[in-house]
């Protein structure tokens, strides 16, 4: 447990946002040989609690010790506490869980280019292929049938999974992440009509820009810009499934979320949150920091900050009323319906009041003769 402790302290400050504060309660000295789940922890395991709700489900975990925040009663077990636990937990399985790495070099059956230039610590693994002018940095991976079409550049400790394609005049950064099949640098869906109306595609001859930081999801592609750059800016996080349309510009530290779609020119601000399935019509804004809810549709601008449901989207407080007035639809046709028998009811009685005169004329009629008569009276002889 010190070990995990020292770690986390002598590596706090190496990336903005990490914890500043761990420290151990209970027996420092107690051995951890592997990191898991509340649910299949051992009793030589350490495990997370990130908060206060899941705590109940520690008491019936077998783990030797957690690591939780201040406060939380965790038995007798050690605890390391920690005041983000889920991110330090997931710094500790990176450092004592290392991920399985090719050795560096070239493997037999890599197909690279004679005039690629490659890292000497690189990785590339048989069957990737890298072409004509690229560029791999230090420590980056390119696994087995990823492709390097031409004229790409990868920066340093990139990892580009089984796959994943990136075509020509691709740039990404730093520690960027390609999970299996991803696509970047595909043609944008750009289609105009030609003398007889037929769609004719655009030529698509911009790139597309992947900045330090960034991972990519499964499946996810990222289409060229028209002329200009599709960019993706530092520190994103894309997940699988997602289309990011051509000239569209994703902000730094944004999440999207699987099945999502952007169309072409789509702006997301920084660290804004889009959820699954969200579609969006083209050359709009996502305002910094907005949250997008799931499935949602996008016709418009969002403000910075504002938080959108629904489709089409609207601000939440709209949004919840809609769904509850939705929920109380059926009740309230049902009332409208007893309302509408009840007044037509109502109507008929009337009616029939009305043409319920002595031989059967409408009293109207009768009013209208015997003032027609001239008598004195005022029409009171009609009543004889």
């Amino acid at each position: 447990m010190a070990q995990l402790a020292d770690f986390l302290i002598k590596t706090s400050g190496q990336a903005p946002g990490r914890s500043t504060e761990a420290t151990v309660e209970g027996d420092a000295s107690k051995e951890v040989h592997g990191f898991a789940s509340l649910g299949s922890a051992k009793d030589d395991e350490i495990v997370f609690v990130r908060d206060a709700t899941h705590a109940a489900a520690l008491a019936d975990s077998a783990a030797r010790a957690v690591i939780t925040l201040p406060g939380i009663d965790v038995g007798a077990r050690a605890v390391l506490r920690s005041l983000r636990p889920a991110h330090d937990f997931s710094r500790l399985v990176e450092e004592f869980v290392p991920r399985r790495r090719p050795p560096p070099g070239i493997e037999a059956g890599a197909q690279v280019d004679s005039t690629a230039t490659i890292d000497p610590t690189a990785s590339i693994e048989a069957g990737a292929r890298v072409g004509p002018g690229c560029r791999v940095g230090a420590r980056t991976v390119v696994a087995s049938n990823a492709t390097l079409v031409a004229d790409v550049e990868v920066g340093q400790d990139g990892w580009i999974y089984s796959g994943a394609v990136v075509r020509e005049d691709t740039r990404i950064g730093d520690r960027v992440i390609l999970q299996p099949g991803v696509v970047l640098g595909g043609d944008g869906f750009g289609y105009v009509p030609d003398a007889e109306g037929r769609p004719v595609a655009m030529a698509q001859r911009g790139c597309v820009v992947i900045e330090d930081d960034v991972e990519i999801g499964a499946n996810t592609t990222v289409d060229r810009a028209t002329l200009d750059v599709t960019r993706v800016r530092r520190g994103a996080k894309i997940d699988n499934q997602v289309q990011i349309a051509h000239n569209c510009d994703i902000g730094e530290e944004a999440l999207i979320v699987a099945q999502t779609g952007l169309s072409g020119g789509t702006l997301v601000g920084r660290r804004a949150i889009v959820m699954a399935g969200v579609g969006t019509t083209g050359h709009l804004r996502i305002g910094e920091g907005a949250f997008i809810g799931a499935r949602s549709g996008l016709h418009h601008d969002v403000p910075d900050g504002a938080r959108m449901f629904g489709t089409p989207a609207t601000a939440e407080r709209s949004w919840h009323r809609t769904v509850a007035a939705l929920r109380r639809l059926p009740e309230l046709v049902r009332r409208v319906r007893r309302l509408e028998r009840r007044l037509s009811a109502s109507a008929d009685e009337q009616a029939d009041e009305q043409t319920a005169e002595p031989g059967g004329e409408p009293a109207s009629d009768s009013f209208d003769r015997n003032a027609g008569s001239g008598d004195a009276s005022g029409g009171d002889s009609g009543r004889d």
